[in-house]
């Protein structure tokens, strides 16, 4: 599923884990890799979100909270290049819708590919992952926000018993505004995931990010934030959250440091279906100037898989 929409690069990491926990890592499992590589396979997710702090206020009580609806769907291939390696290739088709700020609707086009290597074949033996992924989004009223994105990743897991699974990384992305630069980010992560399966039907994952660059703090009342807003390297009046504040409020690219945190569950269903439900917490505090923000989201996600 797509980040919130006008959210930092990043924080919105639990779509992935979800489907990685549904899917299984295909290159740890030997054998069954092949059969994956026999046909395309395709998924619909649907999701329903609660954020505490949609517009990433800056401000104690200028925080707004929020509730969007998605949905995505998508195909996926693997390719499998020896026994020892392979290529996964995925695209997908996204749309969100708010409850409160319709603003920040939007639809956006995604494709990932990632290359996985695993030296030494075994259940628990590390694989090497190294990943690319693009993503196009138009927003319903929010032209600051158009634009795409880019990443890279490389990381490393393994299976540490038949129930632990672990991978750590770092990555690069960065963000493309189509109309001004506020939106123009660029972030390194670092992170790590650890999921524990229950049972045959149920996992627990967690994951933690840090990202280092750029983020938008939003704000009302200017005059309240210090000198923040004279570190910000751009900023732009943000109408999507106008209705909220009787002053129009505005949104500024500042310099940061942030941990995300991502806990879930996820639920195999009758059939090719599941259930995931997480929530995700987010602390960014600006290099200069004093600034932070920090808030929570909460999910429940229906996954099927055609195939």
């Amino acid at each position: 599923m797509q980040r919130p929409p006008g959210s930092p690069p990043a924080l919105h990491t639990h779509a992935g884990l979800a489907a990685a926990v549904l899917a299984g890592s295909w290159m740890a499992r030997g054998a069954p890799a092949a059969r994956a590589a026999d046909a395309t396979r395709l998924g619909v997710d649907a999701e329903y979100n609660h954020y505490t702090n949609v517009n990433r206020a800056a401000l104690d009580g200028e925080e707004r909270s929020d509730d969007s609806i998605g949905l995505e769907a998508h195909a996926t291939r693997s390719f499998l290049l020896s026994d020892r390696s392979g290529i996964v290739v995925r695209g997908g088709l996204k749309a969100r819708e708010f409850l409160e700020f319709g603003d920040l609707g939007s639809l956006g086009l995604a494709g990932r590919v990632a290359w996985r290597l695993q030296p030494t074949l075994g259940y628990t033996s590390p694989w090497i992952e190294l990943a690319a992924g693009a993503e196009a989004f138009k927003f319903r009223d929010s032209d600051i926000r158009d634009g795409g994105l880019a990443n890279v990743s490389a990381s490393v897991g393994r299976h540490a018993t038949d129930r632990i699974r672990i991978e750590g990384g770092a990555g690069y992305e960065h963000r493309f505004a189509s109309e001004g630069a506020v939106f123009d980010l660029s972030n390194t992560r670092v992170w790590g995931t650890l999921d524990y399966r229950l049972n045959a039907s149920a996992t627990l994952y967690g994951a933690a990010t840090w990202l280092k660059g750029d983020q938008v703090f939003t704000l009302s009342n200017r005059a309240s934030w210090g000198n923040l807003y004279a570190y910000a390297d751009a900023s732009a009046p943000d109408p999507v959250f106008a209705s909220a504040f009787s002053a129009m409020p505005w949104a500024y690219r500042v310099q940061a440091k942030t941990w995300l945190f991502d806990l879930g569950a996820n639920i195999a269903l009758a059939g090719n279906q599941a259930l995931d439900i997480g929530a995700s917490l987010f602390d960014a505090k600006a290099d200069q100037g004093g600034g932070s923000y920090d808030g929570a989201t909460f999910r429940v996600a229906w996954l099927y898989r055609l195939r």
